[in-house]
C-alpha cells in the first residue's frame, strides 16, 4: 500500500489537487481510494470509453487524409488529436514513474521546514506558496471552463438553432469522429454520443491537468527549499563550521532531488514542447477559418488555455534555476572574508557548484526558461504562417 508519506499540511496541500485530478484519470500515485471496487470500476470505464473515443478520431482523422473530407476539416481533428495523444503520453510517463514521483516527493517532505525559520524566510516561503496556489487556481479554471465552453458550444448551438430559431439543421457534435453508425440519426442516440464524447475527453483533460501541475508543484516546491537554504546561507556566522556542513549536506540532497526530478519529466518535457506548436498552431489555424463566431471563439480560447501551462512549465523552470544559483549570491553576501581559510573554502565550492544551477530540461538536452516560452511561441507563429499561407493557396 502506497500511503500518503507524513509530511507538513502547506507542503503536501497543493499535491493533493493534483493526486485529485490524476484520480480522475485513474491515475494513482498514492492509494487515496479506499473503495477497491470503485477505484477498478473508474478504471475500467476509462479503458472503455477512451479507447474507442481516441480509435473514433482517428477513424475520422484517416478520412481527411484520405481526401474523403474537406481540407477544413484538418484543423480541426488535428488540433484535438495533437492534444488528446499528448495528454495519454504525459499519463502513461506518470503512471511508470510513480515510485521515482513518490520518491522524491518523500525527500522533499522530509526536508520542509515549518519551525526554526527567520522572518525573511517566513515571508518568502508563504510568498511562494500563495503564489502557487494562484497559479493553480487561475490554470484549473480557465482550463475547465474553457473545456466546458468548447464542448457545450455544439449542443447549445443546435438547440437555439432548432428550437428558438426553428431553422433545419443537423445535430452538432463537440468533436468530429468517425463510428460505425450514425450518431445523429436521432435524439436519443445523439445525446448518447454526446455525453461518450464529454466523459471521454474529460478524462483526457484530467490527465493533462494532473500531470501539468504535478510537475509544476514539485518544481515550485523544490525551489522554495532552495529559497530558503539561501537565507540560511547568507545568515551563517563564521566559524559556524558545524552549521554550514549541515547546509551543504541540505544543498547535496536538494541537487540530487532535482536531477531525480528532471529523469521523471524530462520526457514529460519534450511530449510538451514537440506538441505544443503544432497543437496550437492548428486551433489558431481553426479559428481562422472557421465560419462562425462560435467555432472561431472556441478556438481562440483554446489556444490560450494552452499557452497557460506552457508558461507556467517554463515560469517554474526559470525559478528553480534561479533558486539554486542564487547561492552563490549568498556566498558573496556572507561576511565570508572574516572567517578562517577552512570556513572560506567551504563557501567556495558552495559558489562553484552553484554556478551550475539545478533545472528542468528536455530529454537533458534543453534547460527550460522563459527563454523556451518564447522560443516555442516564435516557432508557433512559423508554422501557423506556413500553414495558413498552404490553406490560402489552396483556396
Amino acid at each position: 500500500m502506497n500511503e500518503l508519506p507524513e509530511v507538513p499540511k502547506e507542503f503536501i496541500e497543493p499535491l493533493l489537487l493534483c493526486f485529485g485530478l490524476l484520480q480522475n484519470a485513474s491515475i494513482y500515485i498514492y492509494d487515496t481510494e479506499k473503495c477497491i471496487r470503485k477505484k477498478y470500476f473508474h478504471l475500467i470505464l476509462n479503458m472503455v470509453t477512451v479507447g474507442p473515443y481516441l480509435c473514433a478520431l482517428t477513424m475520422y482523422l484517416g478520412k481527411v487524409f484520405r481526401g474523403e473530407l474537406q481540407r477544413d476539416e484538418l484543423a480541426y481533428v488535428m488540433s484535438i488529436y495533437v492534444v488528446s495523444v499528448q495528454a495519454l503520453l504525459k499519463a502513461a510517463i506518470v503512471r511508470l514513474k510513480a515510485k521515482e514521483i513518490r520518491a522524491i516527493i518523500l525527500g522533499m517532505g522530509s526536508m520542509w521546514r515549518t519551525e526554526g525559520l527567520t522572518e525573511v524566510q517566513i515571508s518568502k516561503k508563504n510568498a511562494l506558496l500563495k503564489r502557487l496556489k494562484f497559479c493553480y487556481a487561475v490554470f484549473y479554471w480557465m482550463n475547465i471552463i474553457g473545456s466546458w465552453q468548447y464542448i457545450l458550444a455544439s449542443l447549445l448551438e443546435t438547440v437555439f438553432r432548432k428550437f428558438i430559431l426553428q431553422q433545419e439543421c443537423g445535430l452538432l457534435l463537440p468533436f468530429s469522429c468517425s463510428f460505425p453508425f450514425d450518431p445523429t440519426g436521432n435524439w436519443i442516440r445523439y445525446i448518447s454520443v454526446y455525453i461518450f464524447e464529454t466523459y471521454s475527453m474529460f478524462r483526457i483533460i484530467y490527465s493533462y491537468l494532473g500531470t501539468e501541475f504535478l510537475m509544476i508543484t514539485m518544481c515550485s516546491h523544490l525551489a522554495t527549499l532552495f529559497t530558503l537554504l539561501q537565507e540560511e546561507l547568507l545568515n551563517n556566522k563564521p566559524g559556524n563550521h558545524v552549521h554550514l556542513k549541515v547546509i551543504i549536506k541540505t544543498h547535496q540532497k536538494l541537487i540530487s532531488l532535482s536531477e531525480q526530478l528532471d529523469d521523471v519529466f524530462d520526457k514529460v518535457i519534450f511530449v510538451n514542447l514537440s506538441s505544443a506548436s503544432i497543437s496550437m498552431c492548428f486551433f489558431g489555424l481553426s479559428a481562422k477559418v472557421a465560419h462562425g463566431a462560435i467555432p472561431m471563439a472556441n478556438n481562440f480560447v483554446a489556444v490560450v488555455v494552452l499557452t497557460l501551462p506552457l508558461f507556467n512549465l517554463c515560469y517554474y523552470g526559470e525559478k528553480l534555476r534561479e533558486a539554486s544559483a542564487g547561492l552563490a549570491d549568498s556566498v558573496y553576501n556572507n561576511i565570508w572574508y572574516r572567517g578562517d581559510t577552512r570556513y572560506q573554502q567551504f563557501l567556495w565550492f558552495i559558489m562553484r557548484r552553484s554556478q551550475k544551477p539545478c533545472c528542468l530540461t528536455s530529454l537533458k538536452y534543453n534547460p527550460i526558461t522563459l527563454n523556451t516560452f518564447t522560443t516555442v511561441l516564435s516557432t508557433t507563429w512559423s508554422y501557423f504562417s506556413l500553414a495558413l499561407s498552404v490553406y490560402e493557396d489552396e483556396s
